[in-house]
């Protein structure tokens, strides 16, 4: 008796009928002890009342409560009579009346919620993404077209009726799996959403309105993926040096880094957590993409070598399926190619590394910038020299250096020259723009638009689109400017041209 309460183990001075929840706590986890009798601070044996009624009352108000037979033992301790009742872990879930409850630590627990439905599909040994949508939506129902045009791009071959139910994207009858239902152009489960932010700044204490670009993105997970990945890269930039042969180019991340990490929030996020999302956060110096719901399984983080984290699949359906389209090359390497990337693959002056975080809560891999801090004299020095820059600046602005100055040497007698003739003006240099964004200069040339009235000129659905593939380059470029620069997410924003878009878009 000389046990401390435990993962397993329990102390009880006398017998309630509210200890028959304590049992099923047990039951529905890894089983354990409870004794009655026994006092809990100093594990003294006190003995309990009725103990010969009590051997016939606890065996039968547990079956016939719960449904379950524990073994219940009559045992004495210094002259008192102390019951020891064992229950074992059930392969099933068991309900206390109308309750499932559940022993953690040293503690029982009342599962509700999120929780109660994750014991529930554990314990019948079905996974979230192979489940039927609570919904019950049919296949019928929705269209399958980037699903079914990736598929034959990649494996060279039509995504046949009969595939949905075999790759647990359908059942027999037509209804579909979670995992099929984010697959569907629309996707019906709405939590199935992405949030994209691009921070003013290396943290978001400003709140939204200190926010360059956000956007919100709903649907299926392929085209989640791509709308994710396309606003890092509109959000992000690169810096070259051009070589007598080559060029030198230094990035702020990694693209494929990126997607690995995008890929690994929405294939293994908790979907069972409706109230929240995948958040991508840009900041100045590193990118954050954060999902719901902690490492899947018993183990954490900091259980594992990070560069080295083995494949831990939470919803294995959808892992399978990107493995099919080959958006996963394969199990558990991940984590590696986003490390080799940091570590081998691309210029990384200030040795920087990725970092994971896990919480119950969440998952977040931070990505960090490259370049950061970095000012394009130091990357031009870093493309010239085999020497690799080792320590950023403090700032990212880096002052010039004034080229040291010759003493004067008096000039030589030439001969007369003719005026000197001023070279003609530089415009704007066509190739900088695509024909898209070459017909929004055409159609702000006369006009001062929104972004929903350009988009209906320029010919384009949606005007997120628009700000996010095309006028965020044009006023990063500075052909186009806001007229309310001061609040760029105002509802009355509209565009313009600069004296420089003008030009560009004035030449024939």
């Amino acid at each position: 008796m000389k046990r401390d309460e435990s993962q397993n183990v329990e102390y009880k001075e006398s017998w309630h009928d509210k200890y028959l929840a304590w049992i099923c706590g047990y039951a529905n986890a890894q089983g354990g002890t409870i004794y009655f009798g026994i006092e809990d601070g100093t594990k003294k044996p006190v003995g309990v009342k009725n103990a010969n009624r009590l051997m016939e009352d606890i065996p039968n108000k547990i079956r016939d409560t719960m449904g379950i037979v524990a073994d219940v033992a009559l045992l004495r301790k210094n002259g008192k009579d102390v019951i020891r009742v064992k229950v074992k872990k059930s392969v099933f879930p068991v309900c206390y009346r109308g309750e499932y409850h559940y022993r953690s630590g040293a503690v029982k627990m009342l599962l509700t919620g999120t929780a109660l439905t994750e014991f529930l599909l554990s314990k019948s040994g079905m996974d979230w993404d192979a489940a039927p949508t609570f919904g019950g939506f049919k296949k019928d129902e929705y269209s399958f077209a980037t699903l079914s045009a990736r598929y034959r791009k990649e494996n060279g071959r039509k995504l046949a009726e009969a595939d949905f139910e075999s790759f647990g994207l359908s059942l027999a009858d037509g209804r579909l799996t979670n995992a099929g239902a984010l697959f569907a152009d629309d996707c019906p489960l709405r939590h199935s959403r992405v949030f994209c932010t691009r921070w003013n700044g290396c943290d978001m204490a400003a709140g939204v309105m200190d926010a360059k670009d956000d956007q919100e993105y709903s649907g299926g997970i392929l085209s989640m993926l791509r709308y994710a990945e396309d606003f890092v890269r509109v959000n992000s930039r690169r810096a070259w040096r051009k070589l007598p042969r080559t060029r030198i180019e230094f990035v702020e991340y990694p693209e494929r880094a990126v997607h690995e990490a995008l890929v690994n929030a929405f294939i293994h996020r908790d979907y069972l957590v409706t109230g929240s999302e995948v958040h991508v956060d840009v900041f100045d110096d590193r990118l954050e993409i954060t999902s719901p719901g902690g490492m899947p399984g018993e183990r954490g983080l900091e259980d594992f070598d990070i560069r080295r984290i083995p494949s831990i699949r939470r919803n294995p359906l959808l892992a399978d399926m990107c493995e099919r389209l080959k958006i996963m090359e394969r199990r558990g390497s991940g984590f590696k190619k986003i490390f080799e990337d940091y570590l081998k693959n691309f210029r990384n002056p200030a040795a920087r590394t990725p970092s994971l975080e896990s919480r119950p809560t969440y998952f977040r891999i931070a990505l960090p910038n490259l370049i950061y801090g970095f000012g394009d004299d130091q990357l031009a020095a870093l493309a010239r020299s085999a020497t690799p820059v080792t320590t950023p600046v403090t700032t990212p602005v880096v002052p010039p250096v004034a080229p040291p100055v010759a003493p004067p040497v008096a000039p030589p007698v030439a001969p007369p020259v003719a005026p000197p003739v001023a070279p003609p003006v530089a415009r704007p240099s066509e190739s900088l723009v695509d024909e898209v964004q070459r017909k929004v200069l055409s159609v702000l040339r006369d006009s001062v638009l929104s972004t929903s009235e350009l988009a209906l000129r320029v010919g384009i659905s949606q005007p997120k689109d628009l700000r996010r593939r095309y006028l965020r380059l044009l006023l990063d470029m500075g052909f186009v400017e806001y007229t309310i620069p001061q609040k760029p997410n105002s509802r009355l924003q509209k565009y313009r041209l600069t004296e420089k878009g003008s030009a560009l878009a004035n030449v024939k």
